[in-house]
């Protein structure tokens, strides 16, 4: 819905998605100042969500897998917990620009998939 919202500032939906109710009533300022710093916000939240579904599925396999081959419950939870934790703060940080944040919150989750992966390759070969 962020992402949808910032489409409407920068003045990039469809011509006759300015009728929709879902404009919300948003008027969209001509200055080219405030267009290109909107369009900048658009870009930034576009990254975000294929930054997400860059790295969600790939963690949605890893902690189906890990489940299913039987790692231990705490372990699987406590990583399922830092990788939702991580990537939460990864947009909030993101949308903040912030990128020394935004880096150690994607090492976080990076982490977490690779920790996971190698509980599940080890219960795996036992």
């Amino acid at each position: 819905m962020i992402q949808g919202r910032k489409a409407f500032a920068a003045n990039t939906r469809m011509p006759e998605d300015k009728t929709l109710v879902c404009n919300m009533g948003i008027t969209v300022d001509t200055d080219e100042k405030t267009i290109k710093a909107a369009a900048e916000d658009e870009m930034r939240w576009k990254r975000i969500i294929q930054n997400d579904l860059e790295s969600m599925p790939l963690a949605f396999v890893v902690f189906w897998s890990a489940i299913t081959v039987g790692v231990s419950p705490a372990i699987t939870k406590t990583l399922m917990l830092a990788y939702t934790a991580a990537r939460i703060s990864h947009t909030a940080v993101y949308s903040m620009i912030m990128p020394r944040a935004r880096m150690i919150c994607w090492m976080a989750g990076s982490f977490c998939i690779v920790t996971a992966v190698l509980h599940t390759v080890a219960v795996a070969l036992m």
